[in-house]
């Protein structure tokens, strides 16, 4: 069973075509990692996987269940929101920027969800919470506010948050691209230990060294659609195509 099954997803913004066709299996336990130029539709794709994105074809599995199918604007699945958020309860996403509650604690912010979506006592997602928080890494932070947490550690509370609610797979779009450079290796390092302890993970990322350390697959986009896939080894170290080829020397 593939924990995420895209497939001939597109996406269109009014005339403009960002995703023109996209498939994509993702396995459990998988580390799948996505690169490419910015506007290369990277970004949307990843949304698109977690219903944040309106796709205009195309179907979306989460664990073999449908959750979106449209053939050409027409939409052919039907499911009432309760049903979709099931299904989207099994995937996590952790943003770019941290969107954390300002006027909540981090240990605060980690109960918030799982006391109010998945009923969990208040004493239990304290007790969840503050466990988290020490495996990120920030257990001497739990009473402490965001606006006196640096970036870094901002992302990894918002790491601990998408844990939080059990997840099988863990959407990253781009998590260390508003951080300061000195910054990101920590939260880099978090990233590291989840992959290695078998969380199923796609990560829309700038992070060259990252994706050939830690994925399994690495998956170039380029203009819409899936130009190239392959391990790290086959993208980093044998390109096929003459875009991906043009890409790294530009970013390596």
């Amino acid at each position: 069973m593939d924990m995420i099954r895209a497939e001939n997803v597109c996406v269109s913004f009014g005339k403009l075509e960002v995703l023109k066709g996209v498939t994509l299996n993702v396995h459990p336990q998988e580390v799948v990692c996505i690169i490419g130029a910015s506007g290369a539709g990277k970004s949307t794709f990843l949304r698109a996987l977690n219903h944040l994105e309106h796709i205009n074809n195309g179907a979306i599995y989460i664990e073999d269940k449908l959750l979106t199918h449209y053939d050409h604007g027409t939409r052919l699945l039907h499911i009432n929101s309760k049903q979709r958020r099931e299904i989207l309860l099994e995937v996590g996403m952790v943003f770019q920027r941290f969107n954390l509650f300002p006027h909540k604690t981090a240990l605060e912010n980690l109960m918030i969800a799982p006391m109010h979506v998945l009923g969990k006592s208040k004493e239990e997602a304290k007790k969840d919470g503050i466990a988290l928080l020490e495996r990120v890494g920030l257990g001497d932070k739990i009473d402490v506010y965001p606006a006196n947490l640096s970036g870094g550690q901002q992302q990894r509370v918002a790491i601990a948050r998408a844990l939080a609610m059990n997840p099988k797979t863990i959407l990253f779009d781009e998590p260390t691209s508003a951080l300061d450079p000195e910054l990101v290796g920590e939260v880099l390092a978090v990233m590291k230990q989840l992959a290695n302890d078998g969380m199923t993970m796609v990560v829309v990322t700038h992070e060259m060294g990252f994706a050939r350390e830690v994925a399994d697959r690495v998956v170039f986009m380029d203009g819409g659609v899936i130009a190239e896939e392959g391990t790290p080894e086959e993208i980093f170290s044998h390109p096929k195509s003459e875009r991906l080829q043009q890409f790294l020397k530009a970013v390596l």
